[in-house]
């Protein structure tokens, strides 16, 4: 042993030195027992046992003084003292008689008297304790002798036969003897003990019981509390090891079973005084509880009940009772436990007992030494009555004594060889160890009264047997527990309640009460706790909600998800596609925009060669018809279902699409802004005005863009997403990226070109009408501005999982693709079909000047810088007028002469002449020197020679500096 063990023997061996002279000498089996001599006495059967088994029952009560505090035995009681201490008498003959169980072993009792109290209990668990250590001086290394020399014995030795003990009955009782039976390894076993607290291994590593642990206990109560849907019940239990155990499992265990117990629990004990009885009484009255569980001994529930019926509330409540108080009736309280139901460890029958008992006399029963005090205190019993009842667990009793024999029948088999009797190799010189007893205990198997295998669980407790009982009203007013279901586990599988709700009896003609702290919630609902921890209130969850049945709480689901039963589950999948009318809409906006588009080009391609499509840049053009197409084209690919591919697309062709129109449109504006804008002082030619340097610089512009998308998208790959309302039954599939920066990144580059384009058409703006279109590039660029700051808020404000979001985006494209062709096509498409005399050179080069008036005789002076005057001025072949530095008919003329040298250089033989000379050689292309006299209102005469086109499209800057100046009138 360690030291903690041999320091455990020293207290006991001083509480030997004071209790020795307080138990010696007595147990005179013959004499007539009473309370104050019943700690004395011992009972010893049979007289020549080989083997004795130690046990202790419950045969008289206790009381406590209330001055001096010590604990007195009190009355006889016999259903729970002299019915258990008899059965295992039976028992024994039973075992003893067994030809095939404990061959040349006689297995006897010493019996001795816990009057159901632990501190009395543990002054007679001690006389294990003095026998054990008899036994070891007589057959191990003797440490005491006597006077005389010879090793000391207890009790005449009897007690140095003891190899296990039996008991006790209630649990605070086995607590205090397996607290003291561990230090000698003596094991333990009891017959109804069923305290959780004596599971722990650790505390009470030689204690086993036949009886199913408080643990199993209170499943089955609150299984009966949920069969009966009582979610809401008071609880009151006793104090001391039962009732607090039960307490502590039934409040860790309720809300399992959809329990709730009413707060505070009340616990009572049998010596509290009468008012605290009926203030806890009072309280369980005040609440809605209707159900009443009762974990308590004996005692205190008759107490409780018998205050309920003082108060006037017999009616008032329905009990729910523990093995505690529901084994035997119910005296003086009948009516109030009416209707009771009750768990209770497997009622069965003792066979043979019945008949063995009620034939006990005193004259036949002279071995049990308290049947004659029993015999004598009971009327109906000495009369032949027997109005007592059989106590219905006493099977547990036989449990215990059969395990104890069919272990040492183990023991017998693995040492002694089939020898009859005890074997030194067993009993290790004539005293069996208590730990190889115990081992064999633990794997022992045997047939109980209904032929079920009994063996012991690993907590050390029997399997899970239980009755349930309710207490019923028969005729005459005679009450008695009727058995009603069961709760059994024989197999290894979770217990099962066998309870079917017809068999139980509430009151006469009444049915069961109700008993709950607020009204029953549907599948559907949630229970709000009130103040009150066992209250509730109902409350539907949400649409976006499911309920939680563990918990009874609502709990959301996110937006993209619906609730489905006990959790949430993605909502259905929808996305807008070709079949949509929303689509259908969108596609066929674009549809005729596509055909717009292509018709334009065709009417571009058959007037080729006009000067209103050769003046709007025909490579131009048809790139910006390419980027308009594009738009249109765009709405399909947006408008199909989302996927990697599609969302690449639109990422990628949304800003790539106007970056080629504008791009065109830019390099159309900035080399017309070159060619008429320049400085006629500069001597040399705009440059890279040829129609392949326009297409290259349109292809290093959109390069920018494809740059940008290309690394934009390695960057954050395109990918799909779900729009998701909580209002919405769908969760809609989009591009992911539609709603943030994603797409931002690509319409960057094309506003900076929308804002260069702006610029250069207000520098075009006093170009010549044919090339001229600041006006319509101004509306285009305002109108495609003004369509995204409304397409904004719009897409925003449609809601998550509208389809309108994707149209609008569509449409978007599709308004700026018509826009574009309205402003920068229409116009000319019009003038080529419907307007073909203003698609002549004249026309495209016209420049409208500020007319001047002479006294109201002057004619109007606007004309044509084609160089033809008004009509009836044609016959005169017009000269040139040249100004000295630079006057600005000498100006125009030039820029037009400039213009028609590179805007036409794509069409040799067809430049447009910006004058046409008096006097040309049809052969030479060359004019001859003349002087032209020009009448002026002023009758002043000029000769000025005449030049040829070529020669002014080439000559120097500067002109002859002697040339008559006039100022017209």
């Amino acid at each position: 042993m360690g030291p903690t063990a041999v320091m455990q023997q020293v207290a006991v061996l001083v509480m030997v030195v004071v209790v020795v002279g307080v138990t010696a000498g007595q147990g005179d089996e013959g004499a007539l027992t009473s309370p104050n001599t019943t700690l004395g006495t011992t009972l010893v059967y049979p007289q020549d046992a080989t083997v004795l088994l130690g046990a202790l029952f419950p045969i008289h009560t206790s009381r406590k003084d209330p001055i001096t505090g010590i604990v007195a035995c009190d009355h006889l009681q016999g259903d729970y003292g002299i019915q258990p201490l008899e059965a295992l008498l039976f028992t024994l003959d039973e075992i003893n008689t067994n030809p095939n169980l404990l061959p040349g072993i006689t297995l006897g009792t010493l019996v001795m008297d816990s009057c159901d109290h632990p501190t009395p209990a543990l002054t007679q668990t001690l006389g294990f304790i003095k026998g054990y250590l008899a036994g070891q001086n007589e057959h191990h290394q003797a440490e005491f002798t006597c006077g005389d020399g010879s090793a000391p014995t207890f009790r005449s030795g009897l007690f140095d036969k003891v190899v296990g003990v039996i008991g006790g009955r209630d649990s605070a009782v086995s607590v205090q003897m397996a607290s003291v039976l561990r230090v000698i390894e003596m094991p333990q076993i009891s017959y109804i003990s069923t305290s959780a607290s004596l599971n722990d291994r650790e505390r009470f590593p030689f204690f086993l019981r036949t009886v199913p642990s408080d643990s199993t206990q209170v499943q089955a109560i609150l299984d009966i509390l949920r069969s009966f849907k009582w979610s809401y019940a008071s609880m009151v239990y006793s104090s001391g090891e039962y009732g607090e155990g039960g307490y502590r499992e039934l409040t860790r265990t309720a809300a399992e079973y959809d329990v709730c117990f009413a707060s505070p629990a009340h616990v009572l004990s049998k010596n509290d005084p009468d008012d605290v009885y009926q203030d806890v009484v009072k309280q369980l009255v005040n609440r809605e509880a209707n159900v009443v569980v009762v974990f308590a001994q004996r005692e205190v529930a008759i107490r409780l009940l018998k205050t309920v019926r003082l108060l006037g509330a017999h009616s008032r409540f329905l009990w729910i009772g523990s093995d505690g108080w529901s084994s035997t009736p119910l005296q003086e309280v009948e009516a109030v436990a009416e209707g009771s139901i009750a768990v209770q460890p497997l009622a069965r029958s003792l066979p043979g007992f019945e008949e063995y008992f009620r034939a006990l006399t005193p004259e036949n029963n002279g071995r049990n030494p308290w049947f004659q005090e029993y015999w004598n205190s009971d009327l109906s019993v000495s009369s032949g009555t027997h109005q007592h009842e059989i106590v219905q667990w006493l099977h547990f009793v036989r449990d215990s004594a059969h395990a104890f024999a069919h272990a040492l029948h183990a023991m017998w088999e693995e040492h002694c060889e089939g020898v009859a009797g005890i074997c030194d190799a067993m009993a290790h010189s004539g005293h069996i160890h208590g730990q190889d007893l115990f081992q064999q205990l633990l794997r022992v198997s045997f047939l109980d009264t209904t032929n079920s295998t009994f063996r012991f669980e690993s907590s050390g407790a029997g399997p899970a047997r239980y009755t349930i009982l309710n207490y019923q009203r028969h005729e005459h007013f005679s009450y008695r527990w009727v058995p009603v279901g069961t709760y059994t586990n024989t197999s290894g599988e979770v217990p099962e309640l066998n309870l079917p709700s017809s068999s139980v009896q509430y009151r006469l003609s009444t049915a069961p009460p109700t008993s709950s702290c607020g009204k029953p919630c549907t599948d559907d609902q949630a229970k709000i706790l009130l103040q009150e921890a066992c209250c509730w209130r109902c409350e539907d969850c949400q649409p976006h909600q499911y309920l939680n049945r563990s918990t009874h709480l609502c709990h959301d689901c996110g937006d993209c998800q619906r609730p489905d039963r006990d959790a949430c589950v993605d909502k259905d999948e929808k996305f807008i596609d070709y079949k949509n009318r929303w689509a259908i809409t969108s596609l066929a906006f674009a549809s005729l925009g596509i055909f717009s588009t292509v018709l334009m080009g065709v009417i571009f391609w058959v007037h080729l060669d006009t000067p209103v499509i050769k003046a709007a840049s025909r490579e131009l053009s048809y790139i910006l018809l390419g980027g308009i197409f594009l738009s249109f084209v765009m709405s399909f690919v947006i408008v199909a279902p989302p996927s990697y591919v599609t969302c690449g697309l639109t990422r990628f062709f949304l800003g790539f699409s106007y970056t080629v129109c504008y791009a065109a449109i830019l390099t159309k504006t900035n080399r017309i802004s070159r060619i008429f804008n320049k400085s006629p002082t500069k001597s040399h030619k705009a440059i890279y005005t040829s129609p392949r340097s326009q297409v290259v610089i349109v292809t290093m512009l959109v390069s920018v863009e494809v740059a940008i998308n290309v690394a934009w998208m390695v960057y954050n790959t395109p990918n799909t997403e779900h729009l998701c309302a909580r209002t919405s039954q769908y969760r809609v599939r989009i591009c992911g990226g539609l709603d943030d920066y994603s797409y931002v990144v690509g319409l960057v580059y094309p506003l900076i070109l929308v804002l260069f384009c702006t610029i250069y058409a207000i520098k075009t703006r006093k170009c010549p009408g044919g090339f001229n279109e600041a006006r319509y590039i101004a509306f285009t660029n305002y109108t495609t501005c003004l369509i995204w700051l409304v397409f904004v808020p719009l897409y925003l404000s449609t809601g998550a999982t509208d389809d309108i979001r994707i149209v609008t985006l569509a449409l978007s494209l599709s308004l700026g693709g018509f826009v574009q062709l309205g402003c920068l096509f229409f116009p000319k498409v019009y003038i080529v079909l419907f307007k073909p005399e203003k698609n002549t050179r004249d026309a495209v080069m016209s420049i409208s000047r500020t007319s001047y008036n002479n006294n109201n005789n002057n004619r109007d002076s606007s004309y044509r810088a084609s160089g033809r005057f008004p009509d009836d001025a044609a016959s005169t072949p017009p000269h040139p007028i040249f100004f000295v530095n630079g006057g600005k008919p000498q100006e125009e003329a030039l820029q037009k002469a400039r213009a028609s040298q590179h805007l036409d250089q794509d069409a040799p033989g067809r430049v447009n002449h910006l004058y046409i000379a008096a006097h040309s050689n049809p052969a030479t292309g060359t004019t001859h020197p003349t002087t032209t006299t020009t009448h002026l209102p002023t009758t002043t005469t000029t000769h000025v020679p005449t030049t040829t086109t070529a020669q002014l499209l080439t000559r120097p800057t500067h002109y002859p500096t002697k040339v008559a100046h006039h100022t017209a009138l």
